[in-house]
């Protein structure tokens, strides 16, 4: 597992080929604390932080106000990015203030990027912001942005679900409407750009862009989240966050208030937290196999080498491998079948920098014509095989450069088109997902 590049240290400049580390923060998503922990792994001077883009903010209402015009409102946001990105392209890491995706995909045009996004279960995010405005005095509004003190002083006024059916006022709907999928847009997503788009297409890039994120968590998890991001970063464990406690019993205030939303204000959101909640799941298990993988590998190098000419592996042995059913069959014919899913790992002891082949004996296939569409790799370089027929196995001999072999240690990698069980097949009642049964493997000159 390769660790991410983390930018520059301190005093010295970035080059346009380093990523930023950029956080789409979506507010009330525990970004201060996600922002905080991300801070900890760069120089200050390195983060454009709250304050370089308030900084930027106030410039940009001043300018507004001194220089009346006809601009529209989108108009007024596509300035305020520009002064934003202006002072981003020449950080490691963008924090703090509530970026969107469209920012991200400006300041992707001048450096790459590595993305964070940190989502929360819908209707709670929209109780909670809206308490938050209920919490904020009217006289605290920004001297720039008066207009601000209406929506602390109406959230005061209505309950949350009076306030939701007021989203004809533009400062609720940008408030609580679909507020995270339209921060995962690559528009500048106004009310009334919203009422003109094509919903469809509008969520299918939200859902687009969530795949492109790099790293993609929810509040509920941010501890969890944040260890699995420094794990696969390369960075020291942060510790506790101090955020939620996700296994406590007891219902908070927000919860229980979050049954006032009303689902048409969050319909987007839940498909796209749903689309969020998986990808996390999937990505949790990836960093967490890469990371094993890397510390086994590390432990078996000086063990696994080899001097023999040729040498068999059998699954009486313990597994060296990811991917596969238990044991089936008796000594010495025991043999596993691959599966659930369609890609598996062997990891097999070679003899260093030696030509030599490794034959995989294959005992069953769940379809006979599964074996024409298989791929086979060796430290992830596509082989083809040559096949033959042995101990009534079908064999497929993989050759090995000396090149290859220099680690003693080496990854065959055999990824099938499908897989299927005896069920689907109409051969029995077993469900289990799986493609190849292997009965050994022989690394041979």
């Amino acid at each position: 597992m390769q660790p991410m590049e983390r930018g520059m240290t301190e005093g010295q400049e970035t080059a346009e080929d380093q990523p930023v580390h950029f956080f789409i923060h979506i507010p009330k998503c525990g970004g201060n604390t996600f922002s905080d922990f991300l801070a900890k792994q760069f120089p200050l001077n390195r983060i454009y932080t709250a304050e370089k883009s308030i900084a930027a903010w106030e410039a940009h209402r001043t300018h507004v106000a001194a220089n009346p015009s006809t601009l529209s409102r989108l108009e007024k946001s596509t300035l305020l990015r520009q002064r934003y990105l202006n002072g981003m392209r020449h950080h490691d890491l963008v924090i703090e203030n509530h970026y969107a995706w469209d920012i991200a995909e400006r300041l992707e045009q001048h450096r790459p990027l590595i993305t964070y996004v940190v989502f929360r279960e819908p209707k709670e995010r929209v109780a909670s912001h809206y308490l938050h405005l209920r919490r904020i005095p009217l006289d605290a509004a920004h001297s720039l942005a008066p207009e601000a003190r209406e929506d602390y002083d109406l959230a005061k006024q209505l309950s949350l679900s009076d306030y939701c059916q007021t989203l004809d006022r533009s400062d609720v709907w940008s408030t609580v409407f679909n507020r995270q999928t339209r921060m995962m847009s690559s528009a500048i997503v106004t009310r009334e750009w919203y009422e003109a788009a094509d919903k469809e297409a509008f969520f299918a890039n939200a859902l687009a862009n969530l795949e492109r994120a790099d790293f993609v968590g929810d509040l509920k998890d941010l501890d969890e989240f944040a260890q699995l991001i420094s794990l696969a970063n390369g960075w020291l464990p942060p510790g506790p966050l101090g955020m939620l406690n996700a296994n406590t019993n007891t219902v908070s205030p927000v919860q229980q208030l979050a049954a006032e939303v009303p689902d048409e204000v969050v319909a987007h959101d839940m498909a796209l937290t749903a689309a969020a909640a998986r990808k996390y799941e999937q990505w949790k298990r990836r960093v967490l196999r890469e990371a094993s993988v890397a510390l086994w590998r590390d432990r078996q190098r000086a063990l696994a080498t080899t001097t023999a000419d040729s040498h068999d592996i059998d699954f009486c042995a313990p597994l060296h491998g990811i991917n596969f059913h238990g044991r089936e069959g008796s000594p010495p014919n025991i043999y596993r079948w691959m599966g659930p899913e369609r890609t598996s790992q062997l990891f097999v002891p070679v003899r260093p920098r030696i030509p030599q082949h490794i034959s995989v004996f294959i005992a069953a296939m769940i379809d006979p014509d599964l074996l024409t569409a298989t791929q086979f790799c060796i430290d992830g370089s596509q082989i083809q095989p040559s096949y033959s027929i042995a101990d009534n196995c079908t064999v497929a001999m993989l050759p090995i450069s000396a090149e290859a072999s220099s680690s003693g240690l080496v990854t065959l990698t055999i990824t099938t088109p499908l897989t299927a069980s005896d069920r689907d097949k109409g051969l029995g009642s077993d469900t289990r997902q799986k493609s190849l049964a292997l009965r050994r493997i022989r690394v041979h000159p």
